[in-house]
């Protein structure tokens, strides 16, 4: 469907919605939506709209687009809810859709400035975060845990980008805590990494190769390839940082050694 033939079918023009698809600051009225959703045969509830008692009121109301911009995501990834569809206990059906808003998050930082999504991104961790002190039982727990690292680390990457160093580094640190809560070396391991790397940039070389040893610590024998890759090339920018030339290029000679070894290897298993 080209965006002339859904602007003709919703009432609004060629433009109007080539702005809605860029994710545009203006406003859009909240009957422009539902009339799409339903076009579209799109549930209104994953464009945060209300359900039909309170969707009789909302011709006259408008929102701004941020408040609509996790349900956006959601309905650009909602052939993957088929996925958690399935006959799943509860809490991995709460967690898989958690990290689907998550993710969606993560599509979005590719084409939407970092603080138009940080307030969303963080309204989302907070969520999970409560999820998480609210947990029935302890498989409930870390599986949300688990989901609240790969947030935390996102909510961080986006004060990074912001030039907010205090809240990046906080934003890491719950993430590392929340893979530890979560039981997960692997995860741990990647977002201590993270941390390692964001310390690399902005010149703290020491501390940077520091973190790099601390995450390798929490890598079981038999993980992937990727992450002794990825962890020797963080490791390179801790060099770096500290001005050692020598030791950097060593790093990256592991790194491609560590990608060499596995070519056939499956994507990193991580965020």
């Amino acid at each position: 469907m080209t965006q002339a033939q859904l602007g003709e079918a919703c009432g609004l023009s060629q433009s109007a919605v080539s702005r809605l698809e860029k994710r545009g600051s203006s406003q859009y009225a909240m009957d422009v939506l539902l009339r799409m959703s339903q076009h579209l045969d799109i549930p209104a509830t994953l464009l945060g709209l209300a359900g039909p008692t309170v969707q009789a009121r909302i011709g006259t109301e408008s929102v701004e687009r941020r408040q609509f911009l996790g349900a956006a995501a959601a309905v650009a990834v909602s052939p993957a809810l088929a996925v958690v569809a399935g006959p799943v206990d509860e809490a991995e059906q709460q967690a898989a859709s958690l990290r689907l808003v998550t993710t969606s998050y993560r599509r979005l930082d590719g084409s939407t400035p970092s603080r138009e999504l940080a307030d969303a991104v963080r309204s989302h961790l907070r969520l999970i975060q409560g999820l998480v002190g609210t947990a029935p039982t302890d498989v409930h727990r870390i599986r949300l845990a688990t989901v609240a690292s790969e947030a935390a680390s996102l909510a961080a990457w986006l004060a990074w980008d912001m030039g907010d160093h205090g809240s990046a580094r906080s934003f890491y640190g719950a993430a590392i805590k929340a893979a530890r809560s979560g039981a997960s070396p692997l995860l741990a391991a990647y977002q201590i990494g993270s941390l390692a790397q964001f310390e690399a940039h902005t010149g703290n070389g020491v501390q940077a190769l520091s973190l790099a040893e601390r995450a390798r610590s929490h890598l079981a024998p038999g993980s992937p390839a990727v992450a002794d890759a990825w962890l020797s090339a963080v490791e390179a920018l801790g060099h770096a940082a500290a001005g050692d030339q020598r030791a950097a290029d060593r790093a990256l000679t592991r790194s491609r050694a560590a990608v060499r070894a596995e070519p056939g290897a499956e994507p990193p298993p991580w965020p």
